[in-house]
């Protein structure tokens, strides 16, 4: 028998967003897990959106409930904690609604919480705090089901279902195993509308012998800060909520030390120098690639969608491979700085290459450093 998921998405207004989360959601592949989707709408205030969004969920075929009154996101996502309990869910997820989920989500974060004394499970992402994939513009290049499909079935082949051990876990899409949330417990309402609610709740099960995990083969889009804008939480320039941190201070004062010592540890650095440099091998394989001067980096011809590798020879000469957002500099030092890209991608998925002549022989760029041409 197939285990059982229960898989919340916690909704306060959020109109612009929340229906393509629940698209995306509703078309996860279930051949691991049989998943329920269940959208938590906390009495959003905007006119005739809850009425609206019930009759979305009604059409795509997810769950709905809506609060008789605002309980903040805390109680909203402890709701739906208690539900995955009482109705005995193997395993329970808690999401933002802004953000897109891969088809292979389920899956992969299944997999990810087989580990020894997993007790949750976080996805990765382009804005999940100091976890982050970085990304130059991930609301201009990675905001469609297709990319972050791809993205993610990249990196499950990359990492599969490793695991990263982190300082706590981030709920904008958390798994927690429901036997877990039982030892644990939901979320205390101390923090009010929200923030720092889930850091709690991972530091509650650190310390019961639960490890934290970051699950580097999967890939969710996260808007950031769209569903706490959307609930008034924060606004302008903020991101948190001091109070809260506040008392996350209070009752673990080596937190931040902790956190620190992770940063300073290189893991993630390593994690993601590995990605990207999957990510861009993969994006060539896959639509091929051009070498384009830095000040032309969309020539005549050139689809902004493919992987580029731009020669820079402003300042100091170096090279910026970007597909989708993600990018990588290398400095050159030889003769011949092209051999690298053709080296590292092969001659065959060149589609474009700007230096080359039509009459063959060798261009030069400014600084007067010569380039092959092929």
């Amino acid at each position: 028998m197939k285990p059982r998921v229960l898989h919340l998405i916690t909704v306060y207004n959020g109109r612009a967003f929340v229906p393509r989360a629940i698209k995306s959601a509703m078309r996860m592949e279930k051949s691991v897990a049989d998943v329920d989707v269940l959208v938590l709408d906390d009495a959003s205030p905007e006119p005739g959106w809850s009425q609206e969004l019930e009759n979305i969920c009604d059409d795509l075929g997810a769950q709905y409930y809506c609060t008789p009154h605002n309980l903040g996101i805390p109680r909203n996502c402890s709701l739906g904690l208690a539900t995955a309990v009482r109705k005995n869910y193997d395993y329970v997820t808690i999401n933002n609604s802004d953000v897109i989920f891969p088809r292979n989500l389920i899956n992969m974060m299944i997999e990810a919480c087989q580990g020894d004394r997993v007790g949750s499970v976080t996805a990765w992402s382009n804005n999940v705090s100091i976890y982050s994939l970085p990304n130059v513009d991930p609301d201009r290049y990675l905001a469609s089901q297709e990319t972050v499909d791809f993205l993610s079935e990249q990196l499950a082949t990359k990492f599969g279902s490793s695991v990263i051990d982190v300082p706590a876990g981030i709920s904008f899409c958390i798994m927690m195993p429901v036997d877990v949330v039982r030892t644990v417990g939901v979320m205390d309402p101390v923090f009010g509308r929200g923030y720092c609610e889930e850091t709690d709740w991972s530091l509650r099960s650190l310390a019961m012998g639960y490890r934290l995990c970051l699950a580097p083969g999967t890939f969710v889009y996260h808007q950031g800060r769209g569903s706490n804008l959307a609930a008034g939480l924060v606004s302008g320039a903020h991101t948190t909520v001091p109070e809260n941190e506040a008392i996350i201070d209070q009752r673990y004062p080596e937190f931040r030390n902790q956190c620190d010592a992770f940063e300073k540890s290189g893991i993630m650095p390593r994690y993601k120098t590995e990605a990207i440099d999957y990510l861009l091998q993969e994006a060539a394989e896959r639509t091929g690639y051009s070498i384009v001067p830095g000040w032309d980096v969309c020539p005549k011809g050139v689809s902004e969608e493919a992987m580029r590798v731009e020669v820079h020879t402003e300042g100091q000469a170096h090279l910026r491979y970007f597909y989708a957002g993600f990018e990588q500099v290398w400095p050159f030092n030889e003769t011949n700085m092209l051999s690298e890209p053709i080296r590292r991608f092969g001659v065959n998925k060149l589609r474009y290459n700007a230096f080359d002549q039509a009459m063959g022989g060798t261009a030069q760029l400014g600084t007067g450093y010569p380039l092959e041409v092929w």
